[in-house]
């Protein structure tokens, strides 16, 4: 055999070698991994969590959009999308976490989330479980959010897509309400079933940073909450352009108050799904673009 077919067929090997390298799934071999969650605490998983178990349904759509519905043993009883969720095993309400129901599901993570209580997560993390916690009040912090839960996971690859995608329609939304500053649309959002003792979004709310991007302005963001009750004087007050409300616009239009505000006379009153902008989860892409469209219409654009 000559010494060119010998060093060709080294290359070769070389080659299958580097290529059965790179099938190796890197995520096995990144574990001991030890990071700091989102309240501040360094958690240290041993091995590629199996068994995972979450606090908040935004932390279960984070799950699911990276694909890791068959690692989930158990959601709270408000994690109602996507469908699928549905059929997990329950732990109960929100806040309090149930502990005894978390350590009976024999969980190799537990993603907590700012809801659950910071004296909870302390209680299951001296149980020796791994709890990662999530606390996005920020539409930046649920993209570190989904980053952390790709790390922790080993799906770096899919939360990197995930946070990218989110990333960008935050950046093209900004640019698009950066050039509306100066002609910004008053903008209340309206929660709750009774016109009389409505509830809205402030400050650190997902939908007060959302319209602000947009270029409007909430009429409840000076107000120091990031959720509260405001009376029908400061709603006339204020006199909105637009109302974003879960409730059908046919109730305001009406309502013989209401009928005196702007966004009532012009029918620029819209519905949302509020439970996409009040979850920390990748719902909020299309939530986000959406808005966007509604609100990029209503300035003429």
């Amino acid at each position: 055999m000559s010494k060119k077919l010998l060093r060709q067929g080294g290359i070769l090997t070389l080659i299958c070698l580097l290529f059965l390298i790179a099938l190796i799934p890197i995520s096995a071999e990144q574990y001991p991994l030890t990071v700091e969650d989102q309240f501040g605490r360094f958690i240290t998983i041993n091995s590629q969590p199996e068994r995972i178990i979450s606090g908040s349904p935004g932390n279960t759509e984070i799950l699911f959009a990276l694909g890791l519905e068959e690692r989930i043993v158990g959601v709270t009883d408000w994690c109602d999308f996507p469908q699928e969720a549905l059929s997990k095993s329950k732990i109960g309400n929100i806040a309090p976490i149930n502990i005894e129901r978390v350590v009976s599901l024999r969980p190799d993570l537990v993603l907590a989330c700012n809801l659950n209580g910071k004296e909870p997560v302390e209680k299951l993390t001296e149980l020796s479980l791994p709890v990662v916690a999530l606390n996005p009040m920020s539409l930046q912090d649920i993209i570190e959010a989904i980053r952390l839960v790709g790390l922790v996971t080993g799906e770096e690859n899919e939360a990197e897509k995930l946070a990218k995608k989110l990333e960008e329609t935050i950046q093209r939304v900004a640019m698009s309400g950066s050039n509306r500053r100066k002609e910004q649309l008053k903008v209340f959002i309206a929660i709750g079933n009774d016109l009389n003792s409505l509830w809205t979004a402030g400050s650190g709310s997902f939908l007060d940073e959302t319209v602000t991007l947009l270029g409007g302005v909430n009429i409840a963001g000076d107000l120091g909450f990031t959720w509260g009750q405001v009376n029908l004087e400061y709603i006339l007050k204020m006199d909105p352009d637009i109302i974003l409300t879960e409730l059908e616009p046919e109730i305001f239009f009406k309502d013989s108050f209401f009928r005196q505000i702007t966004a009532a006379r012009k029918k620029q009153i819209y519905q949302i799904d509020v439970n996409i902008f009040s979850r920390p989860g990748p719902r909020l892409i299309e939530a986000v673009n959406d808005l966007a469209c509604l609100m990029e219409k209503e300035f003429g654009d």
